[in-house]
């Protein structure tokens, strides 16, 4: 199946992967990461990736994906760090 975000939650099919609540990404109770300004952090408050322009870029700064190209494979028009987030912790 394909994956949908529909501005508050990732599905796969029938099966929700996860949701926004404030600037936590959720599975459930458990947090999977937070949402910090551009920044994507595990509960640890350690950075997984970030947003540079137009590019998520990990803790070395190398080029993961572009934001577009990320929001594509997530089934989302949105390009912001929450899009970021949901392709880190289910696309990468």
């Amino acid at each position: 199946m394909a994956l949908k975000f529909d501005g508050n939650e990732l599905r796969d099919g029938n099966k929700t992967l996860c949701r926004i609540n404030g600037n936590e990404l959720r599975d459930g109770n458990k947090t999977l990461c937070r949402i910090n300004g551009n920044d994507i952090r595990d509960v640890n408050n350690r950075t997984l990736c970030r947003i540079n322009g137009s590019d998520i870029r990990d803790v070395n700064n190398r080029t993961l994906i572009k934001v577009s190209d990320a929001a594509r494979k997530i089934g989302s028009t949105s390009q912001g760090p929450s899009t970021a987030a949901m392709w880190f912790m289910f696309c990468r």
